[in-house]
């Protein structure tokens, strides 16, 4: 399948060459010498995956797979703004990313509009020590005072998708910057 390998190559591009890049360039990595931009990513992007709520000692544990062994206190000098930023830069860039559908849908129905455009968005909650970043949409008890909306969109006619700007999560649908 072609768009798997398409997503693979975007993935492996951002994840491991703009990361090494970015964190350079953004201040979050001076001088290599044990970790990269890109096992930095791998750490926290795993470790978090992996548990949502990880202690540092499980994101030392995430970077010791990848090769990279830390201490706790050496993750814990990783949360920075600079840190911050940029993970927020490789999540932009990651839902930037366009794959196109080697095939188009075979739909009769399809095929009389030139494009058929669906867009969908999931809300991310986030600590609350984020909402001076990312406004949450508050729920009854304030429990959502931190949240991200990321927008996808995907023409079924053409197979081609890609990512939109990330948005508060109390920004509304009816709002959206792909509109």
């Amino acid at each position: 399948m072609k768009s798997v390998a398409q997503i693979e190559e975007a993935l492996q591009r951002v994840m491991t060459e703009r990361a090494n890049l970015l964190a350079v360039d953004m201040g979050v990595i001076r001088r290599v010498r044990k970790f990269t931009g890109a096992a930095l990513l791998h750490c926290f992007v795993f470790g978090w995956l992996m548990h949502a709520a990880a202690r540092l000692e499980q994101l030392a544990s995430t970077a010791a797979e990848a090769g990279v062994v830390v201490t706790d206190t050496a993750i814990q000098k990783r949360f920075t703004p600079q840190c911050a930023e940029f993970l927020h830069v490789i999540l932009q860039e990651l839902t930037a990313c366009v794959i196109q559908s080697e095939n188009e849908a075979p739909a009769a129905l399809l095929k009389r509009f030139s494009a058929v455009i669906i867009e969908d968005s999931s809300v991310i909650v986030l600590p609350a020590s984020l909402a001076v970043v990312w406004q949450g949409c508050g729920g009854t008890d304030g429990a959502c005072s931190a949240a991200v909306r990321v927008r996808v969109r995907w023409d079924l006619r053409g197979g081609q998708m890609w990512g939109s700007s990330l948005t508060d999560g109390r920004v509304s649908d009816h709002h959206s910057p792909c509109a």
